[in-house]
């Protein structure tokens, strides 16, 4: 018995150890990725592929596996291997949907798109991912997403949204208290500035992520030796070699703290390029060797080619023309002409440079091919070296054809400054002009504040003076003290209601103001590619302004009782479809459902306004439209009870709380402090409603709607049938 019982508990635990294997195997992959450095692409890419092999393992695991195989085959440049996996992820999740992978999904092929040039694609990519991590609430990703969608967008061209993308990138870093993505997003400002050709604003960024970092309880050595680094390159386009010396060196110091030999070894390159530049060949020679050695550590082909041929580039600074002409043909061959394209063309240059002097010929051969008429400094130089290797064999004709190319090179770069220069002097005038009106705009709008601030100051003290009179004339021997408190306590509300006000005001006006200078900076700094779209985007943004006037002037009417109603006695239900039917646009714009149900009888009347009936049921369509997730449905139901017609306006989510409910009807209140006012409305329309409401002698209620979101209930008085004489 002893033995069968034995051999069963061994076939159970056979059966048993695959899949046990298998979760070993599964665990050991998933811990890995926290500790950076632990293993290469390829061997993470190898462990992951066996597993997805493995039937045993759970969907979660599969979603996993599927995501970082196709994050390490992106990383590892298999593009087309990589597109593949990010299909079989999409299909996977379509059935076992998971937010915070979707999010990963989208990041992974947003960096794919952004490695292949697809700019456009990434960044809608990237944009996407932001959604399913703002659900999450994955601050990190959220940073890091917004920071490749400003890489992204700047590789475009100039765009003020890549600066807003870096902002969103530091606020989430800052709310994940990751100093790392923080400090990354500063990087990738300066470079953004720096492409932008905003010199000065790239410095101010470097200047102010150093003080960043020196705020920090323990800055980070490699954080500060990148953040040196980028501030030197700005000096170095500034031309100010000596402070980028100061700055490579300065971060070649805390490389050294590290021991990182690969940034070691660069930073002795570019601190070498200074001393070459300012003439001090012993110094450039020394640190090139440097380089030199530190590459050759941790066999750095790139680096090694660079330091072997800035070697050369010393010795033809000393005419040592045929010591020159091999160093650097060494460096070359080292330098990978597709992944750093750039350094190989200008070592490209240097090489046909040095041979020129004594191998004409050769240089001729290797630049002939190479050279584009296109106005870069490298082909500048390019056709100069060109020129003078004919002129050394003595074919002046085709000495002063690229002779001729270089000056006609110079002069398109010359010209294509010329032209930037008149455009930006041309929008400096649109921007002067747009300008001027926004001036008169905001005249316009502290004539209006003053006026409104006169008029609440005037009827303050109006009532003010009332409660005296009335207080003092029935309670001033018996209750005098309470009168006096009485009085202090209406004086500070009403000062305190005055300036809630006004501070609300001057929030709402600040906003689209906001956006207004920012789109007027970027036109005058030369950073927008399309005035046109900018010019209908302010256009846009002072209609939201006049719209917000317009609407606080309606409700100060409605506040002094001068608002009147046109009274027209119309069929209730007619009327009623008429409203429902001017919103159903409104409504199929913005991809929603309306379903409504009208069931008042063709007998009853209404006494109202319609066009301020109108304005009601467009303002609470436009609630529902800017605050309905898509897709949604908004309902309309119409019912008489008694002598009362009741109107059920609901929309879908999302809802809003307990205790903001009852808060929705006050004046600019919001639920969401951070939602932006370019949904479109004042924050005054339901503040409206009810008042227009109340004028009819009816009543508006708000209550959570069976939908999910909000329901808005308009109670109205029908119009009573006249008694017959019997």
């Amino acid at each position: 018995m002893k033995n069968v019982l034995a051999l069963t508990f061994a076939a159970q635990l056979c059966a048993l150890w695959p899949s046990v294997s298998h979760s070993a195997d599964f665990a050991a992959y998933e811990q890995q990725f926290p500790l950076k450095g632990r293993k290469t692409f390829r061997a993470a890419l190898q462990e992951g592929e066996a597993l997805l092999t493995q039937s045993t393992l759970t969907p979660q695991q599969r979603t996993f596996v599927l995501h970082r195989t196709a994050l390490h085959l992106v990383r590892l440049g298999e593009y087309d291997r990589a597109r593949n996996r990010l299909e079989a992820l999409a299909s996977h999740l379509s059935t076992h949907p998971d937010d915070s992978m979707q999010g990963k999904y989208h990041w992974v092929h947003g960096d794919l798109a952004f490695r292949l040039g697809h700019n456009q694609s990434a960044q809608s990519h990237f944009l996407s991912a932001s959604q399913f991590f703002s659900r999450t609430q994955d601050w990190r990703m959220l940073s890091h997403t917004y920071r490749m969608a400003a890489n992204a967008v700047a590789k475009g061209s100039p765009d003020l949204n890549a600066i807003e993308h870096i902002a969103l990138a530091k606020h989430y870093a800052e709310l994940d208290n990751n100093i790392s993505l923080h400090n990354a997003a500063f990087d990738t400002e300066a470079r953004i500035y720096k492409l932008f050709g905003q010199l000065d604003r790239a410095l101010e960024s470097r200047q102010a992520q150093l003080s960043w970092l020196g705020q920090q309880s323990e800055p980070d050595e490699a954080m500060l030796s990148s953040t040196y680094y980028g501030l030197a390159d700005i000096f170095v386009d500034f031309g100010d070699h000596q402070a980028a010396l100061d700055a490579f060196m300065q971060s070649y110091r805390y490389d050294e703290q590290v021991n990182d030999h690969l940034y070691m070894g660069q930073n002795q390159i570019r601190i070498a390029e200074q001393f070459l530049q300012l003439g001090n060949l012993i110094a450039a020679n020394k640190a090139y060797e440097q380089a030199k050695v530190l590459s050759e550590s941790i066999a750095h082909k790139r680096n090694l080619g660079w330091a072997i041929a800035g070697l050369g580039r010393v010795e033809f600074a000393k005419k040592n023309y045929p010591q020159a002409a091999n160093l650097i043909g060494q460096g070359l061959a080292l330098i990978n002409p597709v992944h750093s394209q750039a350094l190989h063309s200008q070592h490209l240059v240097w090489y046909a440079s040095a041979l020129s002097h004594q191998n004409p010929a050769q240089a001729i051969e290797q630049l002939a091919s190479f050279f584009e008429v296109t106005p870069t400094d490298t082909m500048v130089e390019a056709a100069k070296v060109l020129a003078f290797a004919h002129l050394q064999q003595q074919d002046f004709a085709a000495a002063l054809r690229y002779q001729t190319h270089a000056t006609e090179l110079l002069q398109q770069q010359t010209e294509q400054s010329r032209l930037t220069r008149l455009e930006a002097k041309k929008r400096d005038a649109e921007l002067h002009l747009e300008t001027l009106k926004v001036n008169q705009l905001q005249s316009g709008l502290d004539e209006q504040k003053r006026q409104n601030k006169l008029q609440s100051v005037i009827l303050a003290a109006a009532i003010i003076v009332l409660l005296n009179f009335f207080l003092m004339f029935y309670l001033y021997h018996l209750k005098k003290r309470k009168v006096m408190e009485k009085e202090a306590a209406v004086l500070n509300q009403a000062l305190t209601l005055k300036q809630q006000l006004l501070a609300d005001v001057s929030h709402e006006l600040r906003t689209p103001l906001t956006v207004l200078k920012l789109n007027i900076e970027a036109l005058q700094h030369n950073l927008i590619t399309d005035p046109d779209a900018t010019y209908t985007l302010m256009q846009s943004r002072l209609s939201m302004l006049n719209t917000l006037i317009a609407d606080i002037y309606e409700l100060a009417q409605a506040d002094t009782h001068s608002l009147q109603l046109d009274l027209q006695i119309r069929p209730a239900k007619a009327l009623f479809d008429e409203l429902l039917s001017a919103i159903k646009p409104l409504i199929a714009q913005h991809e929603l459902k309306l379903n409504t149900q009208n069931t008042l009888s063709d007998t009853l009347e209404i006494a109202c306004d319609i066009d301020r009936m109108h304005q009601i049921f467009n303002n609470l369509a436009r609630n529902s439209c800017h605050y309905t997730n898509k897709p949604g449905q908004i309902s309309v139901t119409i019912t008489q009870q008694a002598e009362h017609l009741i109107c059920h306006f609901e929309d879908s989510s999302p809802g809003v709380g307990d205790a903001d409910l009852p808060r929705l009807t006050e004046r600019l209140y919001r639920c969401d402090k951070s939602r932006s006012r370019d949904l479109g409305g004042s924050g005054l329309g339901l503040s409206i409603c009810q008042k227009l409401t109340e004028l009819h002698q009816g009543q508006l209620s708000l209550s959570h709607s069976k939908l999910g979101g909000l329901c808005v209930t308009l109670t109205l008085p029908l119009v009573q049938p006249a008694q017959s004489d019997n």
